[in-house]
């Protein structure tokens, strides 16, 4: 592997390839046309991890109300609220403003395959949607 330096000044570094930071947006919530389609009680998967990443950070925002008494965690396999317990996700309200994951001091290193997951439980749900968003770098060794 070639020696990685630091940009001089003026020049243009976007990140060593494949590197890069990258911010994947998934709609989780009932109505069929989201990228996560909830239904019943049960675990859904938000992303399959096939590859070594580095997790920056994850955010959230619901955009519209799920049904009461709905609880949502974000996480892994590991850890069901690695990224988000359901009190800070808070799904039974609306908000404007992206919520940062608390459940994990991040940068947190997936070593290999992995699966992040959305854990729902509490109520079957009629209604809800929430935004989630992961900002990653593929692990280039």
């Amino acid at each position: 592997m070639p020696t990685k330096n630091i940009p001089a000044i003026g020049e243009v570094f976007k990140g060593y390839v494949p590197a890069e930071r990258q911010i994947a947006h998934i709609t989780v919530g009932s109505d069929t046309g989201n990228d996560v389609v909830v239904g019943d009680i049960g675990t859904y998967t938000l992303v399959n991890v096939d590859q070594p990443i580095v997790v920056f950070g994850m955010w959230t925002q619901t955009e519209t109300a799920w049904t009461t008494s709905v609880t949502i965690t974000l996480g892994d396999s590991d850890t069901a609220a690695r990224y988000f317990d359901d009190t800070t996700i808070n799904p039974a309200a609306t908000g404007a403003v992206l919520i940062a994951s608390t459940g994990l001091t991040v940068p947190y290193v997936y070593a290999g395959a992995k699966a992040l997951l959305a854990t729902v439980a509490g109520a079957t749900l009629a209604a809800g949607l929430t935004h989630v968003y992961l900002d990653y770098a593929i692990r280039a060794d």
